[in-house]
């Protein structure tokens, strides 16, 4: 292993993990790396840009990751443990790929700022620009809402 500090050797973990996704196709949707050089806790969150990842492939990137980080001379085996897995139905949606894959669904949205009066809003999904989302919130009504504006939003299960 060089001798890099901590915050070198995060960022270089995530470049990996990127590469290695984007080859796979799959979106890393959270990264956390925790504890001391010599026990370092790397906590990862992935998914296909349609949804559904499976366990197997989690554990085929789990491995893969594991032994490019090993072969990269980044950690040695015994000083990190590394955990892959999906988002789950209800991991919080915030960017525009993550509206993306719910189009068609029904949403609970909170908001920074109220859009027609309301904090939060429960609805369809029903269109994603570039910086907005449009929720059918009655057959009638639709609220156009700033992707800025949301502090996040939840399928509704």
């Amino acid at each position: 292993m060089e001798d890099i500090n901590r915050e070198d050797l995060d960022h270089r973990i995530k470049l990996l993990a990127d590469k290695i996704f984007e080859a796979q196709n799959i979106d890393l949707i959270d990264f956390k790396v925790s504890g001391s050089l010599n026990d370092i806790f790397i906590q990862i969150t992935a998914d296909k840009p349609s949804g559904g990842i499976n366990i197997r492939e989690c554990a085929i990137l789990n491995k893969t990751l594991a032994a490019r980080i090993e072969q990269e001379k980044l950690l040695p085996a015994d000083h990190f443990s590394l955990e892959l897995s999906s988002p789950g139905l209800d991991r919080p949606l915030v960017t525009r790929k993550d509206f993306i894959r719910f189009k068609g669904q029904e949403l609970h949205i909170w908001l920074k700022e109220p859009v027609a009066g309301k904090k939060e809003v429960r609805g369809i999904l029903t269109e994603i620009g570039e910086n907005s989302v449009i929720i059918e919130v009655s057959h009638s009504s639709k609220l156009v809402l700033p992707l800025n504006d949301i502090i996040k939003g939840l399928l509704v299960i």
